[in-house]
Protein backbone atom coordinates (compact mmCIF):
# COMPACT_ATOMS: atom_id res chain seq x y z
CA UNK A 1 0.00 0.00 0.00
CA UNK A 2 2.87 2.34 0.83
CA UNK A 3 4.40 1.70 -2.61
CA UNK A 4 1.13 2.58 -4.37
CA UNK A 5 0.79 5.70 -2.21
CA UNK A 6 4.31 6.85 -3.14
CA UNK A 7 3.60 6.32 -6.86
CA UNK A 8 0.35 8.29 -6.62
CA UNK A 9 2.07 11.13 -4.72
CA UNK A 10 4.87 11.30 -7.31
CA UNK A 11 2.34 11.32 -10.14
CA UNK A 12 0.33 14.09 -8.50
CA UNK A 13 3.47 16.16 -7.87
CA UNK A 14 4.62 15.70 -11.49
CA UNK A 15 1.18 16.77 -12.80
CA UNK A 16 1.25 19.86 -10.60
CA UNK A 17 4.70 20.83 -11.90
CA UNK A 18 3.59 20.38 -15.52
CA UNK A 19 0.47 22.48 -14.91
CA UNK A 20 2.65 25.20 -13.41
CA UNK A 21 4.97 25.15 -16.43
CA UNK A 22 2.01 25.34 -18.83
CA UNK A 23 0.57 28.29 -16.88
CA UNK A 24 3.88 30.17 -17.02
CA UNK A 25 4.29 29.45 -20.74
CA UNK A 26 0.83 30.87 -21.48
CA UNK A 27 1.43 34.01 -19.43
CA UNK A 28 1.83 37.05 -21.66
CA UNK A 29 4.81 39.15 -20.56
CA UNK A 30 4.03 42.83 -19.98
CA UNK A 31 6.36 45.76 -19.35
CA UNK A 32 6.11 47.42 -15.98
CA UNK A 33 4.96 51.02 -15.97
CA UNK A 34 7.62 53.70 -16.06
CA UNK A 35 9.92 53.70 -13.06
CA UNK A 36 12.30 56.36 -11.87
CA UNK A 37 15.95 55.69 -12.55
CA UNK A 38 18.20 56.00 -9.53
CA UNK A 39 20.95 58.60 -9.67
CA UNK A 40 24.58 57.56 -9.98
CA UNK A 41 25.41 59.70 -6.94
CA UNK A 42 23.79 59.72 -3.47
CA UNK A 43 20.96 62.16 -2.93
CA UNK A 44 21.91 62.51 0.73
CA UNK A 45 25.10 64.34 -0.24
CA UNK A 46 23.39 66.86 -2.52
CA UNK A 47 25.21 68.50 -5.42
CA UNK A 48 27.94 70.52 -3.76
CA UNK A 49 27.04 74.19 -3.41
CA UNK A 50 24.60 73.96 -6.33
CA UNK A 51 21.76 71.93 -4.81
CA UNK A 52 21.47 70.96 -1.13
CA UNK A 53 20.16 67.45 -0.38
CA UNK A 54 16.53 68.53 0.13
CA UNK A 55 16.49 70.39 -3.22
CA UNK A 56 18.04 67.45 -5.06
CA UNK A 57 15.45 65.18 -3.43
CA UNK A 58 12.68 67.47 -4.68
CA UNK A 59 13.96 67.59 -8.29
CA UNK A 60 15.27 64.04 -8.69
CA UNK A 61 12.66 62.14 -6.67
CA UNK A 62 9.53 64.14 -5.86
CA UNK A 63 9.20 65.97 -9.19
CA UNK A 64 10.47 63.11 -11.35
CA UNK A 65 8.30 60.51 -9.65
CA UNK A 66 5.29 62.80 -9.86
CA UNK A 67 5.75 63.17 -13.62
CA UNK A 68 6.02 59.41 -14.08
CA UNK A 69 3.05 58.66 -11.80
CA UNK A 70 0.83 61.01 -13.75
CA UNK A 71 2.07 59.65 -17.06
CA UNK A 72 1.41 56.09 -15.91
CA UNK A 73 -2.15 57.01 -14.92
CA UNK A 74 -2.77 58.56 -18.35
CA UNK A 75 -1.37 55.74 -20.48
CA UNK A 76 -2.72 52.77 -18.52
CA UNK A 77 -4.88 50.69 -20.86
CA UNK A 78 -3.92 52.73 -23.96
CA UNK A 79 -1.65 52.07 -26.93
CA UNK A 80 1.15 53.93 -25.14
CA UNK A 81 1.10 51.68 -22.08
CA UNK A 82 3.92 49.40 -23.27
CA UNK A 83 5.99 52.13 -24.91
CA UNK A 84 9.23 53.48 -23.49
CA UNK A 85 9.51 57.11 -22.42
CA UNK A 86 11.30 57.96 -25.66
CA UNK A 87 8.69 56.17 -27.78
CA UNK A 88 5.95 57.97 -25.85
CA UNK A 89 7.50 61.38 -26.54
CA UNK A 90 7.91 60.64 -30.25
CA UNK A 91 4.44 59.16 -30.76
CA UNK A 92 2.54 61.60 -28.53
CA UNK A 93 4.20 64.51 -30.35
CA UNK A 94 2.37 63.41 -33.51
CA UNK A 95 -1.05 63.43 -31.89
CA UNK A 96 -2.65 66.75 -30.84
CA UNK A 97 -4.92 64.76 -28.51
CA UNK A 98 -1.91 63.48 -26.54
CA UNK A 99 -0.54 66.81 -25.38
CA UNK A 100 -0.71 65.92 -21.68
CA UNK A 101 1.00 62.58 -22.25
CA UNK A 102 3.70 64.36 -24.23
CA UNK A 103 4.20 66.99 -21.54
CA UNK A 104 4.70 64.50 -18.71
CA UNK A 105 6.95 62.20 -20.75
CA UNK A 106 9.03 65.02 -22.20
CA UNK A 107 9.48 66.75 -18.85
CA UNK A 108 10.61 63.45 -17.31
CA UNK A 109 13.03 62.93 -20.19
CA UNK A 110 14.48 66.44 -20.00
CA UNK A 111 14.75 66.26 -16.23
CA UNK A 112 16.65 62.98 -16.53
CA UNK A 113 19.03 64.55 -19.06
CA UNK A 114 19.64 67.48 -16.71
CA UNK A 115 20.43 65.17 -13.79
CA UNK A 116 22.75 63.04 -15.94
CA UNK A 117 24.80 66.12 -16.93
CA UNK A 118 25.82 66.86 -13.36
CA UNK A 119 27.51 65.21 -10.43
CA UNK A 120 29.01 66.39 -7.12
CA UNK A 121 32.36 68.17 -7.47
CA UNK A 122 35.47 66.18 -6.49
CA UNK A 123 36.86 66.53 -2.99
CA UNK A 124 40.06 68.17 -4.22
CA UNK A 125 38.49 70.67 -6.65
CA UNK A 126 35.60 73.10 -6.94
CA UNK A 127 34.39 71.83 -10.33
CA UNK A 128 34.99 69.28 -13.09
CA UNK A 129 36.53 71.77 -15.52
CA UNK A 130 39.79 69.79 -15.60
CA UNK A 131 37.81 67.10 -17.47
CA UNK A 132 36.94 69.49 -20.31
CA UNK A 133 39.59 68.41 -22.81
CA UNK A 134 40.11 67.51 -26.46
CA UNK A 135 37.84 68.51 -29.31
CA UNK A 136 35.07 70.00 -27.19
CA UNK A 137 37.47 72.27 -25.31
CA UNK A 138 38.95 73.49 -28.60
CA UNK A 139 35.49 74.04 -30.11
CA UNK A 140 34.33 76.09 -27.14
CA UNK A 141 37.50 78.19 -27.44
CA UNK A 142 36.92 78.62 -31.18
CA UNK A 143 33.27 79.64 -30.87
CA UNK A 144 33.33 81.75 -27.68
CA UNK A 145 36.99 82.53 -27.09
CA UNK A 146 37.07 80.97 -23.63
CA UNK A 147 35.06 78.81 -21.28
CA UNK A 148 34.21 81.88 -19.20
CA UNK A 149 32.70 83.62 -22.24
CA UNK A 150 30.71 80.51 -23.11
CA UNK A 151 29.35 80.31 -19.58
CA UNK A 152 28.39 83.98 -19.75
CA UNK A 153 26.51 83.43 -23.04
CA UNK A 154 24.77 80.36 -21.66
CA UNK A 155 23.82 82.24 -18.50
CA UNK A 156 22.43 85.08 -20.61
CA UNK A 157 20.15 82.59 -22.39
CA UNK A 158 18.90 81.34 -19.03
CA UNK A 159 18.35 84.86 -17.70
CA UNK A 160 16.50 85.79 -20.89
CA UNK A 161 14.02 82.93 -20.50
CA UNK A 162 11.08 84.43 -18.65
CA UNK A 163 8.97 81.27 -18.63
CA UNK A 164 9.98 77.79 -17.54
CA UNK A 165 11.91 75.50 -19.84
CA UNK A 166 15.40 74.23 -20.57
CA UNK A 167 18.58 75.68 -22.03
CA UNK A 168 20.86 73.37 -23.99
CA UNK A 169 24.39 73.20 -25.32
CA UNK A 170 24.02 71.50 -28.69
CA UNK A 171 26.16 70.57 -31.67
CA UNK A 172 25.36 69.77 -35.28
CA UNK A 173 26.69 67.05 -37.57
CA UNK A 174 29.73 69.20 -38.43
CA UNK A 175 30.67 69.64 -34.78
CA UNK A 176 29.62 73.30 -34.53
CA UNK A 177 28.24 74.32 -31.15
CA UNK A 178 25.26 76.44 -30.22
CA UNK A 179 23.01 77.40 -27.31
CA UNK A 180 19.31 76.64 -27.65
CA UNK A 181 16.35 77.17 -25.33
CA UNK A 182 13.24 75.01 -25.37
CA UNK A 183 10.14 76.35 -23.67
CA UNK A 184 7.76 74.50 -21.38
CA UNK A 185 8.04 70.77 -22.01
CA UNK A 186 9.65 71.23 -25.44
CA UNK A 187 12.51 68.85 -26.11
CA UNK A 188 15.31 68.54 -28.63
CA UNK A 189 14.57 64.82 -28.93
CA UNK A 190 11.86 65.43 -31.50
CA UNK A 191 13.04 68.70 -33.00
CA UNK A 192 16.22 67.00 -34.24
CA UNK A 193 14.05 64.49 -36.17
CA UNK A 194 16.91 62.14 -36.91
CA UNK A 195 18.17 59.04 -35.16
CA UNK A 196 21.68 59.49 -33.76
CA UNK A 197 24.00 58.32 -31.04
CA UNK A 198 22.61 60.97 -28.73
CA UNK A 199 19.07 59.97 -29.67
CA UNK A 200 19.88 56.46 -28.49
CA UNK A 201 21.51 57.97 -25.41
CA UNK A 202 18.17 59.47 -24.37
CA UNK A 203 16.90 55.94 -23.86
CA UNK A 204 19.89 54.90 -21.80
CA UNK A 205 19.53 58.00 -19.64
CA UNK A 206 16.05 57.08 -18.42
CA UNK A 207 17.13 53.49 -17.83
CA UNK A 208 14.77 51.87 -20.34
CA UNK A 209 15.46 49.51 -23.28
CA UNK A 210 17.23 51.06 -26.25
CA UNK A 211 15.01 50.90 -29.34
CA UNK A 212 16.59 51.76 -32.72
CA UNK A 213 14.80 54.32 -34.87
CA UNK A 214 15.09 55.33 -38.48
CA UNK A 215 14.80 58.92 -39.67
CA UNK A 216 11.30 58.21 -40.99
CA UNK A 217 10.19 57.17 -37.49
CA UNK A 218 10.76 60.71 -36.25
CA UNK A 219 8.99 62.59 -39.03
CA UNK A 220 5.42 63.79 -38.49
CA UNK A 221 2.75 61.60 -40.01
CA UNK A 222 1.26 62.98 -43.17
CA UNK A 223 -2.47 63.63 -43.13
CA UNK A 224 -4.96 64.83 -45.72
CA UNK A 225 -6.83 67.89 -44.44
CA UNK A 226 -10.54 68.06 -44.93
CA UNK A 227 -11.51 70.76 -47.45
CA UNK A 228 -12.54 73.92 -45.66
CA UNK A 229 -11.38 72.60 -42.27
CA UNK A 230 -8.96 74.66 -40.15
CA UNK A 231 -5.35 73.45 -40.08
CA UNK A 232 -4.58 70.86 -37.39
CA UNK A 233 -2.94 72.01 -34.17
CA UNK A 234 0.84 72.03 -34.24
CA UNK A 235 2.64 69.18 -32.55
CA UNK A 236 3.91 69.76 -29.02
CA UNK A 237 7.23 68.28 -30.13
CA UNK A 238 9.44 71.21 -29.27
CA UNK A 239 9.32 74.75 -28.00
CA UNK A 240 11.20 75.56 -31.18
CA UNK A 241 8.85 74.21 -33.79
CA UNK A 242 5.40 75.70 -33.26
CA UNK A 243 3.77 78.38 -35.34
CA UNK A 244 2.47 81.36 -33.38
CA UNK A 245 -0.98 82.77 -34.14
CA UNK A 246 -0.76 86.24 -35.68
CA UNK A 247 -1.42 89.12 -33.33
CA UNK A 248 -3.16 90.98 -36.15
CA UNK A 249 -5.33 88.82 -38.46
CA UNK A 250 -4.00 90.80 -41.43
CA UNK A 251 -0.40 89.99 -40.55
CA UNK A 252 1.18 86.61 -41.40
CA UNK A 253 2.20 84.35 -38.55
CA UNK A 254 5.90 84.02 -37.85
CA UNK A 255 7.75 80.91 -36.83
CA UNK A 256 8.20 80.57 -33.10
CA UNK A 257 11.82 79.63 -33.75
CA UNK A 258 12.50 83.22 -34.80
CA UNK A 259 10.56 84.64 -31.86
CA UNK A 260 11.62 82.32 -29.07
CA UNK A 261 14.85 80.78 -30.27
CA UNK A 262 16.84 83.98 -30.17
CA UNK A 263 15.12 87.00 -28.64
CA UNK A 264 16.53 90.21 -30.06
CA UNK A 265 19.88 91.16 -28.45
CA UNK A 266 19.58 88.41 -25.83
CA UNK A 267 23.14 87.29 -26.49
CA UNK A 268 24.75 90.67 -27.22
CA UNK A 269 27.80 91.60 -25.20
CA UNK A 270 28.55 95.07 -23.81
CA UNK A 271 29.88 96.21 -27.22
CA UNK A 272 26.73 95.11 -29.03
CA UNK A 273 28.40 92.16 -30.75
CA UNK A 274 27.21 88.57 -30.74
CA UNK A 275 28.64 86.68 -27.78
CA UNK A 276 28.44 83.26 -29.39
CA UNK A 277 27.09 81.18 -32.29
CA UNK A 278 23.51 80.94 -31.09
CA UNK A 279 21.64 81.62 -34.33
CA UNK A 280 19.88 78.54 -35.61
CA UNK A 281 21.05 79.22 -39.16
CA UNK A 282 24.66 78.84 -38.01
CA UNK A 283 23.97 75.22 -37.13
CA UNK A 284 23.06 72.41 -39.50
CA UNK A 285 19.59 70.93 -39.86
CA UNK A 286 20.17 68.34 -37.13
CA UNK A 287 21.17 69.23 -33.59
CA UNK A 288 22.32 66.93 -30.83
CA UNK A 289 21.98 67.84 -27.12
CA UNK A 290 25.15 67.73 -25.02
CA UNK A 291 24.00 69.21 -21.71
CA UNK A 292 21.04 71.12 -20.35
CA UNK A 293 19.93 73.00 -17.28
CA UNK A 294 16.45 73.19 -15.80
CA UNK A 295 14.99 76.69 -15.98
CA UNK A 296 12.11 76.00 -13.59
CA UNK A 297 11.44 78.29 -10.67
CA UNK A 298 11.03 75.34 -8.34
CA UNK A 299 14.70 74.45 -8.97
CA UNK A 300 16.26 77.61 -7.55
CA UNK A 301 13.52 78.54 -5.10
CA UNK A 302 13.54 75.02 -3.65
CA UNK A 303 17.33 75.22 -3.31
CA UNK A 304 17.09 78.36 -1.20
CA UNK A 305 18.21 80.91 -3.79
CA UNK A 306 14.97 82.85 -3.47
CA UNK A 307 12.48 83.92 -6.12
CA UNK A 308 15.06 86.16 -7.84
CA UNK A 309 17.96 83.75 -7.38
CA UNK A 310 18.20 82.41 -10.93
CA UNK A 311 21.49 84.19 -11.64
CA UNK A 312 23.22 82.72 -8.59
CA UNK A 313 21.69 79.32 -9.40
CA UNK A 314 23.34 79.47 -12.84
CA UNK A 315 26.70 80.57 -11.48
CA UNK A 316 26.84 77.55 -9.19
CA UNK A 317 25.57 75.20 -11.92
CA UNK A 318 29.04 75.18 -13.55
CA UNK A 319 30.58 73.69 -10.41
CA UNK A 320 28.71 70.41 -10.95
CA UNK A 321 28.66 70.02 -14.77
CA UNK A 322 30.10 66.60 -15.61
CA UNK A 323 32.41 67.73 -18.41
CA UNK A 324 33.83 64.24 -18.87
CA UNK A 325 30.39 62.92 -19.80
CA UNK A 326 29.64 65.96 -21.99
CA UNK A 327 32.93 65.42 -23.87
CA UNK A 328 32.06 61.76 -24.39
CA UNK A 329 28.68 62.74 -25.81
CA UNK A 330 30.30 65.24 -28.17
CA UNK A 331 32.76 62.62 -29.45
CA UNK A 332 29.86 60.37 -30.42
CA UNK A 333 28.50 62.83 -32.98
CA UNK A 334 31.33 65.21 -33.87
CA UNK A 335 33.41 64.42 -36.99
CA UNK A 336 36.87 63.05 -36.25
CA UNK A 337 39.65 65.62 -36.55
CA UNK A 338 42.34 64.86 -39.11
Amino acid sequence: MSSISLRLAASTSRAARLASVRTQACRVPSRALHKRKELSYPIEGGLGKFLPPHALQMIAVDYQQGLLDRLNDLIRGTALENKSIVQTVVEAARDPNKVLEFNYASEALNNSFFLECVKPPPDNATSHEHKLIGMLERRIGFHWGSLAHFQSSFGAAVQGMFSSGWVWLVCDQTGQLGIMPTFGAGTLLVSARKASETFLEWQRIVGEPVVPYSEEDLLPRASSPTPGAPPPPSSPASGLSHNAPPVNPHQPARSMSSQLGRPRDMYKNSKGKDSGPTKFDVLGGVVYPLLCVSVHEHAWVGAGYGVWGKEEYMKRFWSVVDWEKVCQMYMKVAPVER
